[in-house]
């Protein structure tokens, strides 16, 4: 017994460092090699870590995939990328074999299956290989060849948004539904309610840089009007609501725009309908451009991966019984806590009274969290009784350990400044994986939350139907024995618990754009990068270009190591 009791007492202190045991914790050896350009050790360390055939075989190829593609190697990359394809649509759309010892433990113990975005990434991805390879051949049935691949993959990427679209819709339904009456009257009691997050606002319904990608793919092929339709697309998807939702820079809206009309100008059949366009979407300034995108001229593309996805992480909940008011509390652990697992726990799922909206204004301006305010309350109402014969009451009993996937504040990156000749020129936010990851995780905080809850009961009430299994029978034992085997069971059924932390680390926080017009022949250029924690970065290259050319120059540009969770 005495020895019993020392085991429980080590045990205990585990409950809050299994949070720490998450999918990013990991692979930091990998992402911190990657991030000091050490991307041979960065490839073995993912090689070492995950596995291509176990639960995390979609990570292995993606993260993989991502360290080639930085290394150049583009082949291997889209091999590694193709077979990151295949898992995924596999795993979409078959069912996991055994969900009951996933439900028994964890989401970690069943195979990652991708987020959506990270999915249409893929195809991303693929497209600038062969993009990358299109430049480097050395003869034109070899650069042909490529550009063909990279038109294949704009195409599925296409299909891929479209599905979206017609799952979800588009940002234009979405904005025709909220304009609806009934919407705004329910907009007034969702608020009346304390609910902060419409999680319909921040569904992942399109991409427009994915978009966009597929519109340089096929002007690249010389298909002209394909080309404008994805521009089109792009444009619609940023101005309707793409570059709002994900905090983008307004100025990358006419720039799609710029392009729609510039292939609407060398498609042709479009000499009534482009200057009006013209008019209505873009500047003075760019009006007068138009005319200098000729065949005579080279374009040059920049696109810069900036910053490192933001890691997912576990946080830890305390389920209780409120038997007076026949209902369940759900409050964070107060110690190990950090302000930024306060602050999303606070938004996302604590009570919010009328009175308690001003307190916690006023905590919050005081940078302090009162913990009366951290608290959800679930009634379960005439489900009460229900439960009590279950035998749920008093599994959960005072105390059960809940976990749940957050994300820490995202840092905004810093500016990217291109110097072309004379000309010096920002790099536009043109889209940002890490705020599409933080959205989606938003939108799934509901269902993540129920199926914790259920998972945790689920898991209490099987310690404890396993504890009266072996107590049972002797009837030597005193109840304090039997107390502590109810203890020690539980605890060691908590210890399994452990939230969905994984999601593909190597991509980008944000990614940014710049297309400008040069003169055929050699340039020098420069991109001033601004990183976080770590100054700034410059990048250099030289290029010689012929009329009609369009050069894509691709940059990563990592930032420092994360600064401590305050």
């Amino acid at each position: 017994m005495r020895q019993l009791i020392r085991s429980l007492l080590v045990l205990l202190p585990l409950l809050f460092q299994v949070g720490c045991a998450t999918y990013g914790a990991g692979i930091d050896g990998a992402i911190m090699d990657a991030r000091q350009g050490k991307l041979e050790d960065s490839a073995a360390k993912i090689e070492t870590t995950l596995s291509p055939t176990g639960n995390d075989r979609l990570l292995y190829h993606l993260e993989l995939g991502m360290v080639r593609h930085l290394q150049g190697q583009y082949a291997e990359s889209n091999r590694l990328l193709e077979k990151a394809e295949r898992i995924a649509e596999d795993l979409e759309t078959r069912r996991v074999g055994d969900e009951l010892s996933v439900l028994m433990t964890n989401p970690r113990m069943g195979p990652y299956p991708g987020a959506e975005f990270e999915r249409v990434l893929i195809n991303y991805y693929k497209s600038l290989n062969y993009l990358e390879l299109a430049e480097q051949a050395t003869t034109r049935n070899e650069r042909l060849d490529n550009l063909e691949a990279a038109r294949v993959e704009a195409r599925r990427i296409i299909i891929k948004l479209n599905d979206i679209n017609s799952r979800k819709g588009n940002y234009q339904q979405k904005k025709d539904e909220d304009e609806r009456t009934f919407s705004k009257i329910m907009d007034v009691f969702d608020l009346l309610l304390g609910n902060f997050v419409k999680s319909d606002d921040w569904e992942y319904r399109d991409d427009a840089l994915a978009h966009y990608l597929a519109g340089v793919s096929f002007e690249m092929n010389g298909e002209y009007d394909d080309a404008r339709i994805s521009y089109q697309k792009a444009a619609e998807a940023y101005e309707g609501g793409f570059s709002k939702q994900y905090f983008l820079d307004p100025a990358i809206n006419r720039q799609a725009w710029f392009d729609v009309i510039r292939m609407m100008r060398k498609a042709g059949g479009y000499e009534r309908e482009w200057p009006a366009l013209a008019e209505e979407k873009l500047t003075a300034e760019q009006r007068d451009a138009l005319t200098q995108w000729n065949d005579d001229k080279a374009q040059l593309i920049v696109l810069e991966d900036k910053g490192l996805a933001p890691q997912r992480k576990e946080m830890n909940l305390q389920l209780s019984v409120n038997p007076n008011i026949r209902s369940l509390s759900l409050s964070p652990y107060l110690v190990g806590n950090n302000r930024d697992e306060l602050a999303w726990f606070y938004v996302l799922y604590a009570d919010k009274s009328l009175y308690g909206l001003v307190t916690a204004y006023l905590n919050v301006s005081r940078e302090t969290f009162h913990p009366v305010f951290l608290k959800k309350t679930v009634p379960l109402g005439p489900l009460w009784h229900q439960a009590e014969r279950l035998g749920l009451i008093s599994a959960i009993g005072n105390s059960l350990r809940v976990t749940v996937p957050y994300y820490g504040r995202l840092q905004h990156e810093g500016p990217s400044v291109l110097q072309a000749g004379n000309e010096r020129l920002p790099l536009l936010e043109a889209s940002s994986p890490g705020m599409i990851a933080v959205q989606e995780q938003l939108v799934n905080a509901g269902a993540d939350i129920r199926a914790a809850l259920a998972r945790s009961a689920f898991k209490a009430l099987t310690a404890q139907s396993a504890t009266n299994a072996l107590t049972g029978n002797n009837k030597d034992q005193d109840d304090g024995t039997q107390a502590l085997f109810s203890f020690a069971g539980k605890l060691l059924m908590q210890l399994t618990e452990a939230a969905e932390t994984r999601n593909w680390l190597l991509l980008p926080n944000e990614i940014r754009l710049r297309r400008i017009v040069l003169e055929p022949g050699e340039h020098q250029l420069e991109v001033m990068s601004d990183r976080l924690n770590a100054g700034q970065q410059v990048h250099r290259t030289t290029v010689n270009l012929k009329a009609g050319d369009i050069h894509l120059w691709r940059l990563r540009t990592f930032d420092g190591a994360p600064p401590k969770s305050q």
